[in-house]
């Protein structure tokens, strides 16, 4: 069993937590794929078993990829590969991915029942439904974005896996966008259809499993003994997507519907959380520029001659 994670230079330190977080919890290997070009950091100084390039995935038309995803999306597109990558290279049956911003409580050996009849593991961003109150987040932020968030992701080896990535990296090479309007989210739309597709998917519904803000609703944060528990139950994994650094909002997001003031013990774990960023030095990565500013290439925008040809045409369609 392995783990894996993907960010940009900028994000390694959060990178870093979820690394430390598992192997204290989990003692398994963790490695970080770079979704970056290496910089003059010392990258064997990190805690990650080891660090994969982009050019090491086997990925046809990379440098595509590179022109014209952003950070979110090229990072996105390259799971799939990298899933790929280290069932070919790693002799692991059982491969976690996890975004740079979770941290691991529990050991992942106690998800190992999840496996018996699955080769795919998920966990939605919901079990019950949301106030329909007008406050964020509504479950329409679900149906825009993916039922299963992909912050988490288990693949076990075989014919199902197989036949997934197959499909996925298919996807991935130029449709993995953050297009609402067309259907794209990155990978997360596209999973939506995988349990129907793939079978042998086990939806993880455990609330410790991939707690975050969405479903702060359905989950209770308490402490006993110095263990976080959701609904009494140990949290597993937290996911801190949009973490305030100033712990003045669990999401910064407006008429978003909980209050650190209601939620005491979420607020201590969030604030253990940021002791921990801390330990890795946020300062030394936050400003290194994603592909030292190469990439994406933004097209430039149209000429005042292209855009008179636009409108004439449309005059006539």
């Amino acid at each position: 069993m392995i783990a894996f994670t993907i960010c940009a230079n900028n994000y390694i330190y959060k990178a870093q937590v979820l690394a430390d977080s598992i192997q204290r919890t989990s003692a398994i290997p963790v490695y970080l794929v770079l979704a970056d070009e290496r910089t003059s950091m010392d990258y064997a100084a990190l805690n990650f078993t080891a660090i994969i390039d982009p050019e090491e995935l086997g990925i046809p038309n990379l440098q595509w990829m590179k022109e014209n995803y952003d950070v979110v999306e090229f990072s996105t597109a390259l799971k799939s590969f990298a899933f790929r990558y280290f069932f070919d290279k790693i002799s692991s049956d059982r491969i976690f991915f996890f975004d740079p911003d979770v941290k691991v409580y529990q050991p992942l050996q106690t998800l190992a029942a999840f496996w018996e009849e699955a080769a795919v593991l998920l966990t939605p961003h919901i079990l019950t439904p949301l106030p329909f109150d007008d406050k964020f987040p509504g479950e329409n932020l679900f149906l825009n974005h993916g039922i299963y968030n992909l912050g988490f992701l288990g693949l076990k080896r075989g014919k199902v896996s197989d036949a997934l990535l197959e499909w996925w990296n298919a996807r991935m090479k130029e449709h993995c966008r953050i297009s609402l309007a067309y259907g794209f989210f990155v990978d997360q739309l596209w999973f939506n259809l995988v349990p129907g597709l793939f079978g042998e998917a086990a939806v993880i519904q455990q609330p410790g499993c991939n707690m975050a803000y969405w479903n702060v609703h359905e989950r209770q944060m308490t402490c006993a003994d110095g263990q976080y528990l959701v609904n009494q139950q140990p949290l597993v994994f937290y996911h801190f997507s949009g973490v305030d650094t100033s712990l003045t909002h669990i999401c910064k997001t407006p008429a978003y519907r909980h209050r650190f003031e209601e939620e005491p013990v979420l607020k201590t774990l969030y604030q253990d959380y940021l002791d921990h960023l801390n330990q890795f030095e946020p300062h030394k990565f936050q400003d290194i520029s994603y592909f030292g500013g190469k990439y994406p290439i933004i097209p430039p925008p149209p000429s005042l001659f292209q855009r008179l040809v636009r409108q004439i045409k449309a005059q006539f369609n």
